[in-house]
């Protein structure tokens, strides 16, 4: 049994994860996995105790006898939580709390504070987009100069995370000028009606 087992290994090991590796298959796949993490933050509630990360479950948590998994901030302030692993749940259990203090951060912003606030996003928002245009142009440049395939699909690949965190201040910008925190549905509508596009306001 013992020696068809380790038959079994060396067959896959010859057949499919050597000649994936050739491909960059293991590159791949981390890379599909940490897009989707960053997909996910976008959505995800932020720490409602320090305001610099997002909540999040490790990708190897364990859930406890009641199914509850653990949620833990981004940045390692130390807040968790225990509640389902979906995102309507964590949600659930922090959306009165972090409504209840961002409306209060601002309430009680100046307008000059909310304007240096809203430049602040736009300006990371831009630089996020400027990143994005970079990237498949120095993937074609790298190419036309004779590079190595993987390194420009690697590079290539770079615009999509790029993009992603351009829409995501891009939003967060949006909603401190329209004053629209935690409201269902909002962040559909904003990318719907183009919102995230540099220079539309409407």
């Amino acid at each position: 049994m013992r020696f068809f087992k380790t038959a079994q290994k060396a067959v896959k090991f010859a057949f499919v994860s050597m000649p994936l590796s050739v491909f960059g298959w293991r590159n791949i796949s981390s890379n599909h996995r940490h897009l989707k993490d960053l997909v996910s933050t976008i959505r995800n509630p932020h720490c409602p105790m320090c305001d610099k990360g997002v909540m999040f479950v490790h990708r190897d948590a364990e859930a406890d006898e009641k199914s509850l998994y653990p949620w833990t901030c981004s940045a390692d302030c130390g807040f968790g939580v225990l509640t389902k692993r979906d995102q309507k749940s964590i949600t659930e259990v922090l959306l009165p709390l972090i409504k209840k203090k961002g409306r209060a951060q601002l309430d009680g912003m100046s307008e000059e504070e909310q304007t240096s606030l809203i430049k602040s996003h736009t300006r990371q928002s831009r630089t996020f987009w400027a990143f994005a245009v970079l990237c498949p142009l120095i993937a074609l440049y790298s190419l036309a100069t004779s590079g190595m395939a993987l390194t420009c699909i690697s590079i290539f690949s770079m615009t999509l995370p790029f993009s992603i965190l351009a829409v995501k201040w891009s939003y967060r910008a949006w909603q401190v000028r329209t004053g629209t925190l935690y409201v269902e549905g909002a962040f559909k509508q904003f990318v719907k009606r183009g919102l995230w596009i540099p220079g539309i306001d409407i």
